[in-house]
């Protein structure tokens, strides 16, 4: 992945939910569009397998909205008709509605990934929004086996009080000692009952993921328009390193695990 690095030093009400973006454009990640690729930083999981592991921890200095006005202005140049925001996880940033709001009023078209843990601020995004890709780990009970599910940090951006700054001194942070249940059923009863076309992503890990599992998926999701299906593929800064030397996904498997789900969604990509 290639980034453009962020030089903004300040932080303040002209700051936007952006981190960092791609170089380059992108043709694959929001299907029928020529897409510039923009990233948050922050996320609530650890995923073993996580393809952007830099941008899990929260910290560093967002863009402002002059720098991202400038950014999307080039796009418009070169043809660029569509904005793809992933992360980290985007609903994490308390300010993810207004930088949506921002692009879209530019005349974006705008996808923007999620792994379903925010259903109150997808609520919120979705007026923006014309796809949203939500991904689903693994069944409901196997997932603090997969995405190392601890803390749940405060959005990134809020603002503390002084009593509040004193006490997250002196208290440690809160854990999760439940998969997110609750908020990922809730997140796709959202996309269920919204006019938003959005689609399932699994990223199928071998050796974690078995028939089983995608059968489990197919149930608890109760299908939907469109599955994607991913391959894990290996990479050298992977959060977990017994996972660094483990083959790609086979074509094979991909292909075995898109037939269990034929008859609970209408399209299956395999990506």
């Amino acid at each position: 992945m290639v980034y453009q690095k962020n030089t903004v030093m300040t932080k303040n009400s002209t700051t936007s939910a952006i981190y960092t973006c791609q170089n380059r454009e992108t043709t694959i990640d929001f299907e029928g569009h020529i897409s510039a690729l923009f990233f948050t930083k922050g996320c609530n999981f650890m995923c073993r397998y996580c393809h952007n592991p830099e941008l899990i921890a929260q910290g560093g200095q967002n863009m402002t909205y002059d720098r991202l006005t400038a950014l999307l202005a080039r796009a418009k140049n070169n043809w660029i008709d569509a904005v793809c925001i992933t992360g980290g996880e985007p609903l994490m940033q308390y300010n993810i509605a207004d930088t949506c709001k921002f692009i879209k009023t530019r005349g974006f078209s705008l996808k923007l990934d999620t792994n379903g843990a925010f259903p109150e601020t997808l609520k919120n995004v979705l007026p923006f929004c014309d796809y949203i890709a939500m991904d689903y780990k693994a069944p409901i009970a196997k997932y603090p086996a997969l995405t190392g599910i601890g803390s749940v940090p405060q959005a990134q951006g809020t603002q503390d009080t002084e009593p509040q700054k004193k006490q997250k001194d002196t208290e440690p942070q809160k854990k999760c000692t439940e998969p997110p249940q609750k908020n990922i059923t809730a997140s796709l009863e959202i996309l269920k009952n919204s006019a938003i076309p959005y689609e399932i992503r699994i990223t199928v890990l071998p050796g974690f993921h078995k028939e089983d599992d995608i059968a489990a998926i197919c149930t608890e999701t109760g299908g939907g328009h469109k599955l994607t299906l991913q391959r894990f593929i290996p990479r050298d800064n992977l959060p977990d390193a017994s996972l660094r030397g483990t083959e790609k996904t086979s074509e094979e498997l991909l292909k075995k695990f898109a037939a269990i789900c034929e008859g609970y969604f209408e399209k299956i990509t395999i990506r």
